[in-house]
């Protein structure tokens, strides 16, 4: 059986990077474990976050469900990202229909203000994106007055890949080293 460096992905504390450079994952897409070898990590820092802005929200409001094409990764890419509630809201992170693992039909996770009081380090509602495996996000205005602004931060880490195309997880040709990534496929 091929050893497993890193089994739980999730881990409390500050976001830490999966893998490193030159290390092989297993990307979890269509129900099967594709293999790369990292070639190089970009950092997304906390200090200046990647943010989007659902805008004005009434009273009770909820606004369209929006694709964060802020965190798209090109081919042989893929992101881990931690989200944190700027405003006075609740957001919904949703992801792709094809595959189950690591979330609730498509909705993977909620987020609000009050998440940095219990999880300041947002472990909680940390989640992959790979290639056109696509995050959605929904705001939802629960208070009893009007919003201006909806915003949510984002921070985290890109991964560029190499594949390896003489590992196949249908084949059982499998790394004797590799470290799982739940990243799943919106096909």
């Amino acid at each position: 059986m091929p050893a497993l460096p890193q089994l739980y992905p999730y881990k409390a504390g500050p976001i830490e990077m999966v893998v490193m450079p030159g290390e092989i994952v297993g990307v979890w897409v269509n129900k099967v474990y594709n293999f790369f070898r990292v070639e190089f990590i970009e950092g997304y820092p906390r200090s200046e976050p990647l943010e989007i802005d659902f805008g004005a929200l009434a009273a009770g409001g909820v606004s369209a469900v929006t694709q964060l094409a802020l965190l798209e990764m090109p081919d042989t890419e893929f992101g881990q990202f931690r989200a944190e509630v700027l405003d006075d809201l609740s957001v919904i992170l949703f992801q792709g229909r094809a595959d189950q693992r690591h979330k609730l039909f498509t909705r993977v996770a909620t987020y609000t203000r009050f998440n940095a009081i219990k999880d300041p380090c947002g472990h909680e509602g940390e989640f992959y994106v790979h290639e056109d495996n696509f995050a959605f996000m929904q705001a939802q205005n629960q208070t009893d007055y009007a919003l201006t602004q909806s915003r949510v931060a984002f921070w985290g880490f890109r991964y560029v890949l190499d594949p390896l195309t003489e590992y196949s997880w249908k084949d059982k040709r499998l790394p004797t080293a590799w470290t799982r990534v739940p990243a799943t496929a919106h096909l």
